[in-house]
């Protein structure tokens, strides 16, 4: 298995609440387990969510087409 290292940017309320809820106590260990949680879940793929997208010139990251719609309003 290769493995990647990602970063996102999350307010710390998020952050602490995933911890809480995890019942983890290090954000890596929180956000690991929220990650292999929505993987498993049969109702993630039931969830519908919005991004608000500034425009990206060019070609669309491959990663981000099942999650850009191109109706959304903005």
């Amino acid at each position: 298995m290769k493995l990647r290292i990602v970063q996102v940017p999350l307010p710390l309320e998020i952050v602490e609440e995933l911890k809480r809820r995890s019942g983890k106590n290090t954000i890596k260990d929180a956000l690991s387990e929220a990650v292999y949680h929505y993987i498993g879940c049969p109702y993630a793929k039931k969830i519908r969510t919005t991004l608000k997208v500034s425009k990206i010139r060019g070609r669309k990251p491959l990663y981000l087409k099942d999650f850009i719609d191109e109706d959304v309003p903005e």
